[in-house]
């Protein structure tokens, strides 16, 4: 593998960072060694701060780069440890300043202050987009709905950005191009190694193949495992877990595949959670949590 501890995903929404961030972290694993994916919701998070009411002001500024040189010390100190981030870098300090309406230069220094207390670790930023911008958001729009879009432009309609842009989706549609934009004039500026990954409709193939390529990570195969299925439930939680073959369906309804990472433990598609069988009976929670509170680390589940 090339040499760095931290891998950073950056792109639009529905670009594939967290599908591509979990293919990686799943190689890196196969190939021995030890990874920490953080998932943009992880909770809590190494790096990523969010003031209330989205404000910018120079207390963000100071105590989001207190959170990154305190992480960067820790992770230098476990040095066969290798960390992977998607949306940590580029997609919260975008909307932050954006939507502040503040000037370019201000993002860009701050970017480029984060990439420098990352220095150590060796950073290797992988940035992925589609061709166009619009294939992009319409990708987005057919993937989650436009009402999604509509309710990203409702939490932030009060934010200076907005006010003279269109209301509901269309608004957020157009914040959407300003943000590819930026990040790309960020990633053109990046001090840092970097390569940029073309995504094609909802096919993430060929970019894992160039990824695999480029980071010189060599692709091995899944574990074959099932485990053993049936309903799991956490009573004093309320939530219920069902197995079936490689399949679950989580606390919340989604139906979500699941992954051999070894004879008892199985990824958690497209989530750092990973479901560890301790016996046929019991799963307990094992991976990195987010702010569902379904994957809390450590979370036990009985048939």
């Amino acid at each position: 593998m090339i040499d760095t501890k931290l891998l950073i995903l950056e792109g639009l929404p529905a670009t594939g960072k967290t599908t591509i961030s979990q293919f990686l972290q799943m190689q890196l694993e196969r190939n021995g060694r030890s990874v920490h994916w953080f998932h943009e919701v992880a909770d809590p998070h190494p790096t990523i701060f969010i003031p209330d009411g989205l404000s910018l002001d120079e207390q963000y500024k100071r105590l989001a780069t207190e959170k990154w040189a305190s992480f960067a010390e820790r992770a230098l100190s476990n040095p066969n440890d290798i960390y992977i981030f998607d949306s940590a870098v580029f997609q919260f300090p975008i909307f932050w300043f954006l939507l502040n309406n503040a000037p370019n230069t201000d993002l860009q220094d701050f970017v480029r202050g984060i990439c420098n207390i990352a220095a150590p670790l060796k950073p290797c930023l992988l940035y992925l987009y589609r061709e166009d911008t619009e294939a992009s958001i319409d990708y987005l729009e057919k993937d989650r709905g436009t009402q999604d879009l509509a309710n990203f432009w409702e939490r932030d309609r009060a934010m200076p950005y907005y006010q003279d842009k269109p209301a509901g989706a269309e608004g957020f549609k157009q914040f959407l191009q300003d943000y590819a934009r930026t990040a790309e004039g960020l990633f053109d500026a990046a001090p840092c190694q970097k390569a940029a990954f073309q995504i094609f409709g909802d096919d993430w193939t060929c970019c894992k193949n160039e990824m695999l390529s480029f980071l010189e990570i060599e692709r091995r195969p899944s574990p074959v495992s099932l485990p053993p299925g049936g309903v799991y439930r956490n009573d004093a939680l309320n939530f219920e877990i069902t197995v079936d073959g490689l399949s679950m369906i989580d606390p919340t309804g989604c139906t979500r595949a699941l992954i051999p990472k070894s004879c008892n433990e199985f990824y958690v598609e497209r989530l750092p959670a990973v479901l560890r069988f301790d016996h046929t009976k019991q799963i307990t929670i094992a991976g990195s949590q987010i702010v569902e509170p379904w994957t809390t680390t450590g979370t036990v589940y009985k048939k």
